[in-house]
């Protein structure tokens, strides 16, 4: 009889003890926060389906703030199973979900293909590098997981978008106003296209210099000489042809009246055969063999030396009295006989010897037609054929061809028009676009 009774002892604190945990167990909160949305392209997604893996007993109603979300509540929810996008022209997808997370995953599938339909998979890290290759109509499902702890349960979320990629190219101008002696710089970002662009105009030499990315730059020079009136630049893309329309605006320039010495002039400008010489050595460094296509410039150009401008760019110059006024092309700089002169930026020297006209003479190019021209020197320090880094010495200060005194001639030109180098220097041009 008192083993009986014992045991009806221990079954009744069995009992009690089972009781007392399956309340405790009923009384541990379930996950029961906000449906959490995920984001495609800044266009915000409900789930299509989701659960909480709640156990038995688990979390009755008379206990919850908000009623967990079952696969079924969340399809009527969203109404639909795909949200749906329309058309995206870019290659990058932002896709945002929520920070408390504990694993998110996706599936990308481009779902009109017969063979391997998956483009893509992986976890967010994956997702955020990721990029599209080819135009065509994609879905993405994305997968949200929040692990079980102590206090909640396990969830599961599954989002689905549906979308068409449309990457065509993109052409930019960088103005549509342009002074005498600017560069205009045009942008063609190429999309999915695999032919370079090609670029048409009448106002200079120029054409694309890849700068990654599928991405192409040109710069068109506006001469100090070049009519006011409007051009055209058309960029053919793939099978785009895009036009910019751009008014060329009159610059100020200015005057100059000046004696030039009889003997000077006779020793430069009226030797036999120097124009023909300046013409062989200078007037060819348009053509292509001069011609370096991709970047070589890094940062801004720098002012050779410095001194007093004493000729400024695109002036009208009046010499002996003459009624016929010349045009500078560049800068005057003058500074002492001997001054070290460095290179403007970094770039292949293409020209290093004697001109009758400009002495001795420097030419350097940057890339994309780009050059920078340094005259009258005293001393060569290079030799065409040499790579040249910003600030490396390539002469001294002379007072060699057609010159009064030392100083230094600086030019810019891209293929055969000279353009100001003041943007250059000062940062301003447009050829350092977003550097």
């Amino acid at each position: 009889m008192k083993k009986v009774k014992a045991f009806g002892i221990i079954v009744m604190i069995l009992l009690l003890l089972a009781g007392a945990a399956a309340v405790y167990y009923v009384l541990l909160p379930a996950r029961t926060f906000d449906v959490p949305s995920v984001s495609l392209e800044g266009q915000e997604a409900m789930p299509f389906s989701g659960s909480w893996h709640t156990r038995l007993l688990r979390q009755p109603a008379w206990l919850a703030d908000r009623i967990p979300i079952t696969k079924e509540t969340a399809a009527n929810q969203t109404g639909v199973s795909y949200q749906r996008l329309g058309g995206l022209d870019m290659k990058k997808l932002q896709l945002q979900v929520p920070e408390d997370a504990d694993r998110c995953t996706f599936e990308l599938i481009r779902p009109f293909e017969t063979v391997n339909p998956v483009e893509a998979e992986g976890d967010l890290a994956d997702w955020q590098s990721f990029e599209f290759t080819r135009n065509g109509d994609y879905s993405l499902t994305v997968y949200l997981h929040y692990d079980e702890d102590e206090s909640y349960d396990a969830a599961d979320f599954q989002y689905n978008f549906d979308f068409t990629i449309d990457v065509q190219p993109k052409v930019s101008f960088s103005t549509d106003r342009a002074l005498q002696g600017d560069i205009i710089r045009v942008t063609a970002d190429m999309g999915f296209e695999t032919e370079s662009p090609e670029i048409e105009t009448d106002l200079g030499q120029c054409a694309f210099i890849p700068m990654g990315d599928n991405c192409y730059e040109a710069y068109v020079p506006v001469a100090y000489n070049q009519s006011a009136a409007a051009k055209d630049i058309v960029v053919h893309a793939g099978e785009k042809d895009v036009t910019g329309h751009v008014v060329i605006v009159p610059a100020s320039f200015e005057v100059e009246y000046f004696d030039m010495p009889q003997e000077t002039i006779d020793s430069t400008m009226n030797v036999p055969g120097a124009a023909e010489d300046y013409k062989q050595k200078l007037g060819v460094l348009a053509e292509e063999r001069y011609t370096v296509w991709e970047k070589l410039w890094d940062g801004q150009f720098i002012q050779p030396v410095e001194g007093t401008i004493t000729s400024s760019f695109g002036l009208y110059r009046f010499i002996n009295g003459s009624t016929t006024a010349s045009r500078h092309q560049g800068i005057d700089i003058a500074v002492a006989e001997g001054t070290p002169v460095p290179a403007s930026n970094r770039g292949q020297v293409v020209f290093a010897d004697f001109v009758i006209m400009t002495g001795n003479t420097v030419v350097i190019e940057h890339g994309a037609g780009l050059k920078t021209i340094y005259m009258h020197l005293s001393e060569l320090d290079c030799e065409a054929g040499d790579m040249v880094e910003k600030g490396d010495i390539i002469g001294l200060v002379g007072s060699t061809g057609y010159s009064t005194g030392p100083h230094l001639h600086f030019e810019v030109r891209i293929g055969g028009a000279s353009v100001s180098p003041w943007p250059l220097i000062e940062g301003t041009s447009t050829i350092y676009g977003n550097e």
